[in-house]
């Protein structure tokens, strides 16, 4: 029986790779739905918030998950914010390489003149030896 499943899993991933948005629409569809039952069935069955706190607290410390779960969120939390400071730091060495970018211009453009001036002093001293 696991086998059955397992194989019938590795076929639907094998043809749903060629369907990355299908396959994600898919997924977040029956997770949803998942979770909608077992709020569901909680409601039925008059489980109080604080119940489902324990209940949940117990089943993911029993199946090695609940410091995974809120350690992975927090490593992802973390990542994120390195990620917005590194992020931070790159718009300000841009901002720093444009400016070193127009510094750059004005003195290529001020050295420009300079050499057309002396191509012109030049020319002109030319003319007056010929």
């Amino acid at each position: 029986m696991k086998n059955i499943f397992l194989h019938i899993e590795d076929r639907a991933r094998k043809y749903f790779e060629q369907f990355p948005f299908t396959h994600a629409l898919l997924a977040g569809i029956g997770v949803i739905l998942f979770w909608r039952g077992v709020w569901e069935i909680a409601d039925i069955n008059r489980l109080s918030p604080i119940a489902s706190v324990i209940i949940g607290i117990i089943l993911l410390g029993g199946i090695g998950l609940f410091v995974h779960t809120f350690v992975g969120n927090a490593i992802i939390i973390k990542s994120i914010k390195h990620e917005i400071d590194i992020e931070k730091e790159n718009k300000a060495e841009v901002t720093q390489v444009e400016k070193d970018i127009k510094r750059d211009e004005i003195t290529l453009d001020h050295l420009s003149n300079k050499l057309d001036s002396l191509i012109k002093k030049i020319d002109h001293i030319e003319k007056h030896l010929q």
